[in-house]
Formats: structure tokens, C-alpha cells, sequence
């Protein structure tokens, strides 16, 4: 890191649309290497932290007391039931995603932030919270408001249509889809920055909006890096440990699960590997749950995943639908566990070098793929090297929040702000 005149040290100030504790899922672990990372930085003076939270998780608002950050929670029921998604798109013009998040509780707290200390960066973290941007203009003209995108929004609603085969639903999504691609492309110009996670989602925000170009960075997420390659898991007697984890309250997860379930793993079976797959996700539907078999454990949310990460020999990400860069890959990496994924899944991450991943898309290719690393042990070591030597270069959490920094204090001794 660089050296900072006290004269250019910040004040920040985050809007989350979730609390971003624990970090059991990519978007809460994307969310918190900003948290931590403005924490760490020298240049920061002051941070304030400003969540949506839903009701279910209040005990763990309760617990996180992120060190030398001022934390404000505000509870909220934020499920998407079909009664309420249904009433939004008779009734109203706005995309469901967004106007959930509008409440008068958040904007108060904005409010009362803002009053006890000015700050110089606002960080909006998604574009859930760009409805709060007029408060914050109006409270403090001259802060820079920064947009982090964890994904082109619009994108997942319109994979969703395209993958969904109920008609209505289909209808209703199609609906979202587009109320949200309208509602992303004006929010873009309200933004002094924008940092979109991935050169593919830069390239659709410009699609819909060219004038956010000139405003506009690839910041992709981080991971929190050991300075050595962890070791390989200890052979178990031949069988290979397989492990699945993702936010299960998630549309486009459910989908991907449900996919290697049914499709992948009856072809797998067929194969004769000997292989054991550990699900792993917070509010596991019902259903998963039940899915568990001698070769399947479905977990759920697991406190602790470090005796199953420290077992598992390939990570798998069979998503198809979905946008942005999976922040659980870089995890993998870190962790040195092989990784095969979509290109859905992949996003982001594999263009540079297919080295780093194996990628298949149909359940044949996929099932092969496991196959192939299961009995080829020198190349998921090739595939463990490789992975962390990329995201070592690439994706600690402290060379990009440096780089940002520096960003930020160059706009505000420039002065442009958007319009």
C-alpha cells in the first residue's frame, strides 16, 4: 500500500440490502471483503455500515461486531413469496427486486448517519440500494456515490424466463425481467462510479446504458489468500469427496442442484466412481433435504466446513442460470480444491486461462468431467497449482481495495460527479 496525507483520508459510508455476517454464501463474502477491506485500509477514517437485514438472521445482527465500524441493522421480511411478487406486478410499475427494499426505517437511518458524520464515499453495494441515492444527493451533495455490482440484474431475470417452462411464471418473470432492465439502465446514470464484477456485465451495463462507459471499472471479488498452497486432502481409500455449496434461497441454485441431482450424477453412477458429494447451503429447502442418499449428504447450513472443505478433492458449480462471477470459486481456489463449473458458473473467471477450471455444460460433459479429475490425480494437482497461482495474482482482497482507494481520492480532487 501506498502513503496517505491525513488531508486524503476518507470517510465511507456502506448501504447493503443484507447483513453480510456470516460469510457462508458469495454475495455476504463479497460484501464483507469491502467491509473489511475499507477496515484495514490506511486511508479510511470513519466507517459506517448501514444494513438490510432480514428477521430470520437477527440473532446473527445480534452477534457481528465488526471492529472500528459503526453498524446500524434494520430488520426486514424479505422472502419472495408469490402472493407478494404477484401483487407487485399487477400493481406496480416497479420491478419486484427493487421495491422490496424501499422502506422509510432505512431512509431514517440514512438520515441520522448522515447527521453525525459527513461522509466522503457512499458505497451502494448492489443495486437494491440505488433507491436511496436522491436521500443521499440531497443529505450530501458532494459525497461520492459508488455502485458495486454483484451482477448485471437484468441478465438473471431474463435466464430465468428463458429456463422457466410454467407459462404464467414465465409471463410474470418475462414481466420483472423487463421492468428491471428499464430501472438498471437509468439508475446506471445516478452513480459517479460504477464497479461492475465482471468485463462480461461491464459489457451489458454499456448495452443498455453507453453512457455509463466513462464511469465505469471492473472491480471483481476477492478472497482472503493463505501465503502457501494448502495441502492435498489424504486419499480415502479411493473414494473421492465431492462438495456442492451455495445459497439455497437462491432461484437460479436450486435450478443448478436440482440438474446435477437428477441429470449429472444417475450418468456419474453409471461410470463406476466411487465418490461421495456433501450439499451445503443456508435455508435448504425441504426437499434437498430429503434428497440425502448413501452417495448424497445434504446438510443444510453447517457452522463449521472446514473438516468437509479439508476432505473435499473437487468443488462442483453446475449453474445455468446466474450472472456476475461466483465468489465461492475464488474460495475453492484459495483453499486449493479443483473446481469443475458451467461456463454459467465460471463466469468471469476462466477466459484468461481454461487452466485454472474444467468446464462442461450438458450432463454427459459434466459427469465426464468428474470422472476424468477422479482418476487422473496429478492433473487435479496441476488444476490446484494453477488455480491458486491465478487467484493470488489476481484477486486478494487488499491489492483491490487499494486500487479503489486510490480511485476514489482521484475523483473527489477531480470533482466530477454525475449528473
Amino acid at each position: 500500500m501506498g502513503l496517505y496525507k491525513q488531508d486524503s483520508s476518507i470517510n465511507l459510508l456502506q448501504l447493503t440490502h443484507r447483513l453480510p455476517w456470516p460469510p457462508i454464501d458469495g454475495g455476504k463474502k463479497g460484501t464483507l471483503g469491502f467491509v473489511e477491506g475499507y477496515r484495514r485500509h490506511p486511508a479510511t477514517r470513519h466507517q459506517s455500515l448501514l444494513c438490510m437485514c432480514p428477521t430470520d438472521e437477527a440473532q446473527w445482527a445480534l452477534d457481528w461486531k465488526p471492529d472500528g465500524v459503526e453498524l446500524t441493522v434494520d430488520l426486514m421480511y424479505s422472502r419472495n413469496t408469490i402472493p407478494r411478487v404477484l401483487a407487485n406486478t399487477l400493481f406496480s410499475r416497479q420491478p419486484f427486486n427493487i421495491a422490496k427494499y424501499q422502506r422509510a426505517s432505512f431512509s431514517a437511518l440514512i438520515q441520522a448517519s448522515i447527521g453525525r458524520q459527513i461522509p466522503d464515499v457512499v458505497h451502494f453495494d448492489s443495486l437494491h440500494t440505488s433507491w436511496y441515492v436522491p436521500l443521499v444527493k440531497r443529505l450530501a451533495p458532494n459525497a461520492l456515490r459508488v455502485l458495486r455490482c454483484h451482477n448485471a440484474e437484468h441478465v438473471i431475470m431474463e435466464r430465468m424466463a428463458e429456463a422457466e417452462h410454467n407459462p404464467a411464471k414465465r409471463a410474470i418473470i418475462t414481466i420483472q425481467a423487463r421492468r428491471l432492465k428499464s430501472y438498471e439502465a437509468e439508475a446506471l446514470n445516478m452513480f459517479d462510479l460504477i464497479l461492475a464484477i465482471t468485463e462480461e456485465d461491464a459489457t451489458r451495463f454499456r448495452a443498455i446504458n453507453p453512457r455509463c462507459d466513462e464511469r465505469m471499472i471492473v472491480v471483481p471479488a476477492g478472497a482472503d489468500i493463505p501465503l502457501v498452497l494448502p495441502p492435498a486432502p489424504p486419499a480415502d481409500q479411493g473414494k473421492i469427496r465431492l462438495v456442492h455449496i451455495a445459497s439455497m434461497d437462491w432461484l437460479p441454485n436450486q435450478a443448478g442442484l436440482i440438474w446435477l441431482l437428477s441429470d449429472v450424477l444417475p450418468l456419474l453412477d453409471k461410470t463406476g466412481v466411487d465418490y461421495h458429494l456433501d450439499v451445503i447451503g443456508k435455508n435448504m429447502p425441504d426437499a434437498f433435504l430429503k434428497m440425502s442418499s448413501p452417495r448424497v449428504t445434504v446438510h443444510g447450513f453447517v457452522q463449521d466446513l472446514k473438516p468437509i472443505m479439508s476432505a473435499a478433492q473437487i468443488a462442483v458449480v453446475p449453474l445455468h442460470v446466474g450472472g456476475g462471477m461466483r465468489v465461492k470459486i475464488l474460495d475453492y481456489w484459495s483453499m486449493g480444491i479443483p473446481v469443475i463449473a458451467t461456463h454459467v458458473g465460471a463466469e468471469g473467471l476462466w477466459e484468461c486461462d481454461e487452466k485454472v477450471i474444467a468446464l462442461a455444460d450438458s450432463p454427459v460433459d459434466f459427469a465426464r468431467a468428474i470422472e476424468h479429475l477422479s482418476a487422473k490425480p496429478a492433473e487435479r494437482e496441476d488444476l490446484r497449482a494453477a488455480a491458486f497461482r491465478k487467484v493470488s495474482r489476481h484477486y486478494g482482497w487488499s491489492i483491490l481495495i487499494d486500487g479503489l482507494i486510490h480511485r476514489y481520492q482521484a475523483l473527489r480532487m477531480s470533482g466530477k460527479r454525475s449528473a
